[in-house]
C-alpha cells in the first residue's frame, strides 16, 4: 500500500471516541498506518455501537462488552492511545495543534473530528427525567425499568419506540406522546407509520399523537389540552443536537452539522469530519445521517482519505429498527413513485421509483428479519440501474433475484 511518507512523524488524532471514531482508528490500523494514532473521547469507555442501547442493553441481554468495537486489549496491541473522559475544549487548525480539558496540546498531521451529537434536552432537569444517548444513560434507565412502572415517553420518532417496545417486554405501563400526526413522520411513509402505530397499541402502548406538553413534575404530565398523565417516570426522545461547539470555534464551515466536501475534508487543512456530525452533500443538499450505517461507512472512508487516498465518498443511506418481533428497514433515497407489495406474512415491501423506471430506494416492514435479504437486493437493483416495471416490482410471485438478472 503506497502511503504519505509525511505522516509517519506526527500523529493523526481522532476527535471523538464513538463509533465513526473508533470505526476509523481501527481502519487507519488495518490499512497499514503505523505512526503515533490518538483517539480523544467525552465518555470513559471504549468505542461502542449505539444500536443496542434501546435494546439488549436496556433488556439486560448485553453488556457494554457486546456493543464495544473492540477490547482494551486490541487497543493496547493496535499502539491506539486512547485518551478517555478528556475532551478537547480548544482547537487551532492554523497551528495543527488541540488542548484538552486538563490544559495539555497536542499537535497534529491530521485530524478527524467525530463528535457525535448529545441528547436534545427539555429546559427543566429532575430525578425522574431521563435521556438515552450514551451507555450509561440506557444503564440509568434500565435500573429503573421494573414491572409495573409508569413510563410516559416524549417523542414518536425510533428512539421513543424503541424504548416503548423494551419497556413493553419489561413489563412496564408505557403512554408514548408525539406531537405530529404520525410516528416517525419525518422518515417513514404514511402506510409504516400506521403499522407502527398499530403494532404499538396491539401490545400495549397508550400512543397519543397530535399532542404537547405543558409541564413535567415529579408526580405526572400535564399536557396543553388539560389531561394529566401521572407517571413514575419520563423518557424524553426528541432527537439529537450534532457537537459542532469545537468546530464553531475554530472557524470551520458549519451548518446544521460541520460541512465537509466530496472527500470528507472540512473547511480547514488538514481536518476531516465523520459521523452523526458530519454536513456532506448528498443529491447536491447538504444533509446529515443519524444511522449506524453512515458511521461504520463514514468512520472507515475518512480514515484512507487521512492517509492521503483522496477518495470522493459516496454512499446509498439506510437505516433498521427493530419493534418488537418486527423488522424495519430502508435503503436508498424515498422518492415519489412508490410500489407496494404485500408479502404472504402480513408485511410489506415498498419500492420508490424515478419517473424513468429505475429504483432509487426501499423500505421494508415485516416479522423478524424477513426483509433484510430484500433490502439488500434491492441495493443491488439500485447500483444496477435496470429499468423496472411497476407490475412487477408489485407481483410477490416475481423474486427480486429474478428481476436482478434482467
Amino acid at each position: 500500500m503506497r502511503m504519505n511518507t509525511a505522516l509517519m512523524d506526527e500523529a493523526l488524532i481522532i476527535v471523538g471516541a464513538g463509533h465513526a471514531g473508533g470505526r476509523a482508528a481501527l481502519t487507519l490500523r488495518e490499512e497499514g498506518y503505523s505512526g503515533r494514532l490518538i483517539l480523544v473521547g467525552d465518555e470513559p469507555h471504549l468505542p461502542y455501537e449505539r444500536p443496542p442501547l434501546s435494546k439488549g442493553l436496556l433488556q439486560g441481554a448485553m453488556d457494554l462488552a457486546g456493543c464495544s468495537l473492540c477490547d482494551r486489549a486490541r487497543l493496547t496491541e493496535l499502539r491506539i492511545e486512547h485518551i478517555a473522559g478528556n475532551p478537547v475544549s480548544r482547537l487551532e487548525p492554523q497551528h495543527h495543534r488541540l488542548q484538552l480539558a486538563d490544559g495539555q496540546w497536542l499537535s497534529y498531521a491530521r485530524l478527524l473530528l467525530a463528535t457525535g451529537g448529545r441528547a436534545r434536552r427539555l429546559p427543566q432537569e429532575q430525578t425522574n427525567l431521563l435521556y438515552l444517548r450514551t451507555h450509561d444513560d440506557a444503564l440509568a434507565l434500565r435500573n429503573v425499568l421494573r414491572p409495573g412502572v409508569r413510563l410516559v415517553i416524549v417523542g414518536g420518532g425510533f428512539i421513543g419506540l424503541e424504548v416503548a417496545a423494551t419497556a413493553r417486554g419489561l413489563g412496564c405501563q408505557v403512554t408514548l406522546l408525539e406531537a405530529g400526526s404520525r410516528l416517525a413522520g419525518r422518515v417513514l411513509p404514511p402506510v409504516i407509520s400506521e403499522a407502527l402505530l398499530d403494532l404499538h397499541r396491539l401490545h400495549g402502548v397508550d400512543v397519543r399523537l397530535n399532542v404537547a406538553l405543558e409541564s413535567i413534575d415529579a408526580e405526572a404530565v400535564q399536557l396543553v389540552n388539560g389531561q394529566r398523565l401521572p407517571c413514575d417516570l419520563v423518557v424524553v426522545g426528541i432527537g439529537m443536537q450534532p457537537n459542532i461547539e469545537l468546530a464553531v470555534a475554530a472557524g470551520l464551515d458549519v451548518g446544521q452539522g460541520i460541512r465537509v466536501d466530496a472527500y470528507l475534508r472540512t473547511s480547514a487543512p488538514a481536518i476531516y469530519a465523520a459521523g452523526d456530525v458530519c454536513e456532506f452533500r448528498l443529491g447536491g443538499l447538504y444533509q446529515r445521517q443519524e444511522t449506524w450505517r453512515n458511521a461504520e461507512a463514514q468512520g472507515r472512508h475518512a480514515a484512507l482519505n487521512l492517509l492521503g487516498r483522496e477518495l470522493p465518498f459516496e454512499t446509498t443511506p439506510g437505516f433498521w429498527s427493530d419493534q418488537y418481533d418486527w423488522g424495519l428497514q430502508t435503503v436508498g433515497v424515498m422518492t415519489p413513485l412508490i410500489v407496494s407489495r404485500v408479502l404472504p406474512d402480513g408485511g410489506l415491501l415498498l419500492f420508490y421509483l424515478t419517473t424513468d423506471g429505475h429504483l432509487q430506494g426501499a423500505c421494508g416492514w415485516a416479522p423478524g428479519q424477513r426483509v433484510a435479504k430484500d433490502i439488500k437486493l434491492c441495493e443491488r437493483l439500485i447500483a444496477a440501474r435496470i429499468p423496472l416495471a411497476a407490475a412487477s416490482l408489485a407481483d410477490p410471485d416475481l423474486s427480486l433475484k429474478q428481476l436482478l438478472r434482467g
